[in-house]
Formats: C-alpha cells, sequence, structure tokens
C-alpha cells in the first residue's frame, strides 16, 4: 500500500501562524511564513510519499462546502451545523484518510492553521488556539472523528443518519470524554440511542436526558467494561439509561 504522507505544522508554527495576525488569517499569509520558516512544516521522515497537493485539495472542497453556507460573511448556527455535518461526511469518505496520518494531531494542525485557517476563524469566530491545533477540538480532526466513528457503513440505508442527526450538545458529550469517545462501539450505541429517544420525547429534551444518562453510563463503566459487552447487550443496556434519564428529566419539569 502507497501511503500518501500529508505535510504537519509543529506547534510552534501554529502559535506563529496565529500570532501574524489573527484578525487577517489567510492561507497565503501561512504559506508565506512557513517559506521563511520551512523547518516547522515537516512530513513522516519514510514510509510513503509526500503529498502536500492532498491538503491543498482536501482544503479547496471545505471552501467550497463553506461558500455554500455563507461563507465568508456572518451564517446562522443552524448554518455552521450544516457546515460541519457536510464536512464530516467529506472527510470519512476520502480513502486517502484511511492511514495512520489521520491520526497525527500535526496533520490536522497543517490543514486547519493554514489550508483553510480564514475557514476555521469563520466557523468559531473567538478563534481559539485549540481550534487550530491538532486534538479532539481542531476544527476538522474533531468531524473526522465523529464520522469515522458513527459511519454505519456503505450497505446501511441511511449511512449518515447519525452524523446528521445528532446535536452538537450530544457530540461533545460523546466525543470529549476519552473513557466513551475512544470506545466506537459504545459512542456508536449512545448515538443510536439518542436518535431513538429524541424521537420519543423531542430533541429540545434530549440535552438534560443526555447529561443524566452519560452520568449513568459512566457509573456503570466502573463496575463492568461496557467495551466487553455484546453489542445487542451494549445497546439495550444503554437505551435502558435513555429511558430512566428521560423519566427522570420529566419529573424534574
Amino acid at each position: 500500500m502507497n501511503v500518501l504522507l500529508l505535510p504537519r505544522l509543529t506547534s510552534v508554527g501554529v502559535t506563529h501562524i496565529l500570532d501574524i495576525d489573527k484578525a487577517h488569517l489567510t492561507p497565503a499569509r501561512a504559506k508565506a511564513f512557513l517559506k521563511e520558516h520551512s523547518s516547522m512544516l515537516f512530513f513522516a521522515a519514510s514510509g510513503g510519499n509526500k503529498a502536500e497537493q492532498l491538503s491543498t485539495d482536501i482544503g479547496i472542497k471545505i471552501r467550497e462546502i463553506a461558500e455554500k453556507f455563507g461563507f465568508p460573511s456572518n451564517s446562522a448556527q443552524s448554518d455552521r451545523a450544516k457546515f460541519d455535518q457536510e464536512v464530516a461526511i467529506f472527510l470519512a469518505e476520502q480513502s486517502a484518510l484511511n492511514s495512520g496520518e489521520s491520526l497525527r494531531n500535526d496533520v490536522w494542525a497543517y490543514l486547519t492553521t493554514v489550508e483553510t485557517c480564514d475557514i476555521v476563524a469563520w466557523r468559531f469566530a473567538k478563534r481559539d488556539p485549540e481550534r487550530f491545533s491538532g486534538g479532539a477540538r481542531n476544527a476538522f480532526q474533531r468531524l473526522w472523528i465523529r464520522s469515522t466513528t458513527l459511519d454505519r457503513g456503505v450497505e446501511s440505508k441511511d449511512r449518515w443518519e447519525l452524523i446528521r442527526s445528532l446535536s452538537e450538545d450530544a457530540f461533545v458529550a460523546i466525543f470529549e470524554r476519552p473513557s466513551i469517545g475512544g470506545n466506537p462501539e459504545l459512542a456508536r450505541a449512545i448515538a443510536e440511542c439518542w436518535v431513538v429517544t429524541a424521537d420519543l420525547i423531542g430533541r429540545g429534551a434530549m440535552e438534560q436526558v443526555m447529561r443524566r444518562a452519560i452520568k449513568l453510563l459512566r457509573l456503570r463503566n466502573e463496575i463492568v467494561d461496557l467495551a466487553n459487552l455484546p453489542q445487542d447487550e451494549l445497546e439495550q443496556i444503554v437505551l435502558r439509561y435513555f429511558r430512566e434519564a428521560s423519566i427522570y428529566a420529566k419529573s424534574e419539569n
């Protein structure tokens, strides 16, 4: 297998590029900076072929999606949510990202800080550095993690329903907790049960229900390793806790 090696940006590079002028971030200015400070841009030492153009092409497609949802002007929260959904699906469908390169924080740091820095600044108006640095809160790394984890597979009649259905609060509750987000089976079970419960009680009530269900599941996970349960048994347990959380939320209100 010929692995395409994507460009990587050091954490120092992220900091310096953001310090150039946070109010006017552009790919052109970021690339001009890297021409003068080439040590901050690097590739894996061996094991494949350098593919800087691939990052550029991915950035171009993300830009097209952003423009569809209002970039570079101000956009509604609903538009930004739809932007996230489309980018998540696009990234998951890129076969070139099905390698160890996608697990590297510095690969995503390059994509967000260099190729799409102005888009990230549009999507996250506060321009927090963690949206540019690699990691679970990186603007696009977080979307790739979501979509590859919650992908139902090409044989599914509605492959991307979980990506299109879950609220941002639900995604955060799942993927910003390593004990849950780091367990794909558990993460998918929670997402599936979120959709089932939301259909029953309405999306508006789900934030409170999700918080309580997650709390119950984390307590259960300390007693029984949920990751080792058969998938059908795991889903039954998760759904039971969502039902309990729904009853509790109803009694509180």
